[in-house]
């Protein structure tokens, strides 16, 4: 459970209402947060988004690079970050409200069609990938071992379709981190309250695990995303189909992605598994 404005020490409270003038209501935002508080402020200098983490939640470090990617993002894709204070044991980041809802990622939408322009866009302008002091996708994944840890200790979350396919799924596993390694400079968890859609914009939001990898990654992320939202695996893919850089993919690259991810999914008893196994089944057949 995250803190309320009232509940944050008054230090910090002092320091941000420095930067925004006296605050009349913070409203905390409809999806789900990492942050230990998250709120629009509404304030005297004008709407303010903010997010605060204590510096002892092991996650503060994703606020810091967020807070580094943000100055050297281009501008338009996604909130300016306004400001950032640090009192009492706490970090606090402000950004400029950026107008829209989330997208709706369900099948039919019409916000699919301009969220695959948005990753068009995504891959010109982050090519090659700004200067940050960040791991490459790649290095992220070197060495993990997520479908051999599955056989070895819960062979249970497996059913017989996975461990007949266990030999491949663990080598495209293994093959991965050189597959998706690339020169864009990829945001890596796009998902429907992280895209903000004001009409034909979307703006990205949460810039908190970015990486330079390969530029079609962004889309794949997507495609599980749009499973979880009722698409077939082929409708899903169909989708990914009208953004370039996905067309310039290799099949053993994309099903090398969704095995490492499965993987991962599964081992830690995330709900994504059930998805990311729906499209293994799709691409293996």
């Amino acid at each position: 459970m995250g803190y309320a404005w009232h509940q944050l020490p008054s230090e910090l409270r002092s320091g941000i209402e420095g930067r925004t003038g006296p605050v009349a209501r913070a409203t905390p935002p409809t999806a789900g947060t990492v942050s230990d508080f998250a709120a629009l402020l509404d304030a005297a200098g004008g709407p303010v988004f903010c997010k605060a983490v204590r510096e002892d939640n092991a996650k503060a470090w994703m606020h810091r690079l967020e807070s580094a990617v943000n100055t050297v993002l281009p501008p338009g894709i996604g909130p300016r970050l306004l400001w950032t204070v640090e009192a009492a044991g706490w970090l606090a980041l402000g950004f400029e409200r950026a107008p829209g809802r989330h997208a709706d990622l369900s099948p039919g939408s019409a916000d699919l069609p301009v969220i695959a322009r948005t990753l068009e866009t995504l891959a010109e302008t982050l090519t090659p990938a700004p200067p940050l002091r960040t791991l490459r996708l790649a290095d992220r994944w070197s060495g993990q071992d997520f479908w051999h840890t599955l056989d070895e200790r819960h062979r249970d979350r497996l059913d017989a379709w996975a461990v007949e396919r266990l030999s491949t799924l663990i080598g495209a596993e293994h093959e991965a981190p050189a597959l998706i390694d690339g020169g864009t400079l990829v945001h890596t968890d796009l998902t429907g309250p992280n895209l903000l859609v004001d009409g034909d914009t979307v703006r990205v939001v949460d810039w908190a695990f970015p990486a330079p990898g390969a530029a079609w990654v962004d889309t794949a992320y997507l495609v599980v995303r749009l499973i979880q939202a009722g698409h077939t695996p082929e409708n899903a893919e169909r989708w990914a189909d009208g953004v370039s850089m996905w067309r310039a993919a290799s099949p053993g690259a994309v099903t090398a992605f969704v095995a490492t991810l499965t993987g991962l999914w599964t081992l830690r008893a995330d709900a994504l598994g059930a998805h990311g196994l729906a499209w293994l089944r799709h691409r293996l057949g």
